[in-house]
């Protein structure tokens, strides 16, 4: 390998990328051989190169840089190679409106919360709205689920500048990326906010236990009409809830708790 093999790095794919980590990961001695200009040159190629096919693939970002915590046992390990999670962010990505009912231990929620973060880190002026039934359940989806994930990012040279609001009790409730001006913001149940802002994407997190649910979607729904995606996910309550009500639309009438 020479200071060749770096400088067309930035147009490699995710096989080629890993490839050439793999190298640098088996020599490492190879980047001392090269000047220390050359040197740094190859680790801002290469850091470019990863963000190039981050961008472009989130299950190759998720699975070479992202950690989860299990909340139960406070240890932290890499995005599973789950093949339904993987086809979850294929069908999210290509249609505007997503109903996802889920059961425990599928990590449905942490899933959607790196759905957007990756959208919030790589693509700009995205106005991402995280609902739950209060404010401090919404914080709670930022805080230890989305700012978890930037702060976690490894490398960390990986990781981007963000700037935060904390609810009062501490949270963080709103971040917002540098570089790109697009935002993630925890909200309370209902229609108000989103008859004030415009939403880019609404994720609604545990939509049929917020009673106002119903009034958050109709709130929201001029967004949609207007190209904003909306994901309602939920765990099961009974059939009066906004889940619910799609699912039994469609036939689906039971889902675990």
């Amino acid at each position: 390998m020479s200071s060749a093999d770096f400088e067309a790095v930035a147009t490699v794919n995710a096989d080629e990328l890993h490839e050439l980590m793999a190298q640098i990961e088996a020599h490492p001695d190879v980047l001392e051989v090269l000047p220390e200009e050359t040197q740094h040159q190859a680790a801002v190629d290469l850091l470019a190169a990863r963000n190039m096919v981050y961008k472009a693939d989130i299950w190759t970002w998720l699975r070479d840089c992202v950690l989860t915590i299990d909340e139960a046992s406070q240890a932290a390990s890499p995005w599973p190679d789950r093949a339904y999670l993987r086809e979850l962010f294929t069908f999210i990505d290509e249609h505007k409106m997503v109903v996802i009912p889920k059961s425990r231990r599928m990590m449905v929620t942490w899933a959607v919360a790196a759905w957007c973060v990756h959208k919030a880190r790589y693509f700009p002026n995205y106005a991402i709205f995280v609902q739950s039934e209060t404010e401090d359940k919404a914080a709670y989806v930022i805080d230890k689920r989305c700012a978890f994930i930037e702060d976690n990012l490894t490398p960390e040279a990986l990781r981007r500048t963000y700037s935060s609001i904390r609810t009062t009790k501490g949270a963080i409730g709103r971040m917002t990326y540098r570089d790109t001006r697009s935002y993630l913001w925890g909200i309370p149940q209902g229609g108000d906010v989103l008859r004030t802002y415009t939403p880019s994407v609404l994720f609604m997190d545990e939509a049929d236990f917020q009673p106002e649910g119903h009034q958050a979607l109709t709130a929201a729904l001029p967004a949609a009409e207007k190209g904003a995606k909306l994901i309602l996910v939920s765990s099961s309550n009974g059939p009066s809830g906004v889940v619910a009500g799609v699912c039994k639309e469609v036939g689906f009438l039971k889902w675990g708790s």
